[in-house]
């Protein structure tokens, strides 16, 4: 006996079935990609306000050496930069800024720095830039800025002679 109700899908039906699983695949599909490129965006803010932490640290550390070296005073090689310099954490001394130098992570540290000749893998596109001006006898204030492509963060601090 021959069964009258046809139980087949029709072609119209798995056009509408084939149209509403690629929808829903695109959507995914979009959802994963906009998620990629706003956690990219964190990453190198998070690694800009870490590099600006350490900039800071930095004239801090420059600041503490015055101090224990006795020098003649607590701001010696600080007030160079107002016009803005550049140093790396295991440097001591301030050079000029330059918005063309990178700053680059060294291969064996993993830390990031100013090289003059680094690879193509250490090369990143941040750059740092310390201002510091003086406000006072006891008082500097420290800027900040690191640049990445299309941004800028910037950090502000004052250092005081408290000793």
């Amino acid at each position: 006996m021959i069964n009258s109700k046809n139980k087949s899908f029709t072609l119209l039906e798995m056009l509408i079935s084939v149209a509403i699983i690629v929808i829903g695949a695109l959507g995914v599909f979009s959802a994963v990609a906009k998620y990629t490129t706003l956690t990219q965006r964190e990453r190198n803010s998070l690694v800009a306000a870490y590099l600006c932490q350490e900039g800071i640290e930095t004239v801090k550390n420059v600041r503490d050496t015055n101090w224990i070296e006795s020098a003649a005073s607590w701001k010696d090689g600080l007030t160079i930069c107002s016009a803005g310099c550049q140093i790396d954490f295991n440097d001591s001394f301030f050079s000029a800024y330059s918005s063309t130098d990178y700053l680059s992570i060294d291969s064996s540290t993993g830390l990031y720095q100013y090289k003059s000749s680094p690879t193509a893998s250490e090369i990143t596109f941040f750059s740092r830039k310390i201002t510091i001006i003086e406000v006072g006898d006891d008082e500097l204030d420290i800027q900040v800025d690191v640049f990445w492509p299309s941004h800028v963060m910037s950090v502000k601090e004052n250092i005081y002679n408290w000793r």
